[in-house]
């Protein structure tokens, strides 16, 4: 697999008059790297930064051009039990509050007074309203012991080729996309301070609206977020900052349940990313967040009446748990793998055949990435299909 050339099925360039898109990886790796972000200590956080790249540079594995031994990146980061005790009660608040909120506020109004219908009520506004720490806060964050105990749980780390990751720090402000969306993109939120700490760039994860707003789940954006929206996108990319989404969204999550063996990615017909790219000539760093679909498991219809309504009120709407039983993640481990970043050139009114291009280029890196990295992550016998 480490052979596989990524961009090998579908045409290298866009054409345009003012130039090709651009970063295609279009010969085999000659080298492998991954970051294990849990080997970090909280003395390397604390370091400046010119210290603390060459850290980072020590603690990177490297492997030649055969890649990394199948199943050789499965090993479970060691933590002890009051960092793990932490963890899970924190996410027990993130990630159970909504549930309990929500069944048992819609129990209240049904059957309560109106003394406790009125407390449900004021207490879910000031939950989904109370102002938020800003983004001063969620850089401390990131340094704590806390967000590294956080790595731990789940075994996170980066995974990339070559030199992609000097070439995606030395970038234009890019917008990164690694699917799948799973329960919860644990992969995905745990990016915002790994890439803002270890890969010395500027990043804000862009999570659904409904997120900023649903009571307890809202503190997963006490790390650096920003809207999902276009305005709010291209802001922080004008700025320097990058960007990172889940494209699949609400809809990946009702794909889960698609095969036991494989991971089915609702991507196929999304293509505004690449339109948005292409208006406004912004890269893209293709990735895959391996595990997502791991940490959490959940219900849903199978009639696709709960994924209808989620798409029109854009909130998931199902029931999700984990250990025990309870809403708290498995300690599966996750890792995003990262390919090169793909320069994108601007064109005002692209077209149709522009779009489609650009779109078949950015689904073809990824799976080319989940085929490639696979083995050694432990998933060497499942599939990657996009529907």
């Amino acid at each position: 697999l480490a052979g596989k050339v990524c961009g090998a099925t579908h045409p290298r360039l866009i054409r345009r008059a003012s130039g090709p898109v651009r970063g295609a990886m279009l010969d085999s790796p000659t080298s492998f790297h991954v970051l294990p972000m849990h080997a970090a200590s909280r003395e390397v956080l604390a370091l400046p930064d010119a210290d603390r790249r060459a850290v980072v540079a020590s603690m990177v594995k490297h492997a030649g051009a055969d890649g990394f031994a199948r199943d050789s990146l499965t090993a479970v980061a060691p933590m002890a039990w009051h960092e793990e005790a932490v963890v899970v009660l924190v996410m027990l608040v993130w990630l159970g509050g909504p549930l309990i909120w929500a069944f048992g506020g819609l129990a209240t109004l049904v059957f309560g007074g109106w003394g406790a219908r009125a407390f449900v009520v004021l207490g879910s506004l000031a939950l989904a309203l109370h102002p938020m720490p800003g983004a001063d806060f969620g850089r401390w964050l990131g340094g704590t012991r806390f967000t590294l105990w956080l790595y731990k749980y789940f075994s996170y780390r980066f995974v990339w080729c070559d030199d992609d990751m000097d070439v995606a720090r030395e970038s234009r402000a890019w917008i990164g996309a690694g699917p799948p969306h799973g329960v919860l993109p644990f992969a995905n939120v745990l990016s915002i301070p790994a890439i803002n700490t270890f890969g010395f760039r500027a990043f804000r994860g862009a999570p659904a609206s409904v997120v900023f707003r649903t009571p307890f789940l809202r503190y997963l954006t006490l790390f650096p977020c920003v809207g999902v929206d276009r305005t709010s996108i291209i802001r922080a990319t004008d700025a320097g900052t990058c960007v990172g989404i889940v494209p699949d969204g609400v809809a990946g999550i009702f794909r889960m349940h698609a095969a036991p063996r494989g991971e089915f990615v609702a991507l196929r017909s999304k293509k505004g990313l690449a339109r948005l790219a292409l208006r406004t000539g912004t890269p893209i760093l293709p990735a895959y967040s391996f595990g997502n679909t791991q940490v959490l498991s959940c219900w849903y219809d199978s009639f696709g009446i709960l994924e209808a309504v989620s798409r029109r009120l854009q909130a998931s709407l199902f029931v999700y748990w984990g250990r025990w039983g309870l809403p708290i993640p498995r300690r599966a481990q996750i890792t995003m793998v990262f390919g090169r970043v793909i320069d994108v050139p601007r064109v005002d009114a692209p077209t149709d055949a522009q779009i489609d291009e650009l779109h078949e280029r950015i689904l073809s890196e990824m799976r080319c990435h989940f085929d490639r990295h696979k083995a050694a992550l432990g998933w060497g016998d499942r599939e990657l299909h996009f529907v």
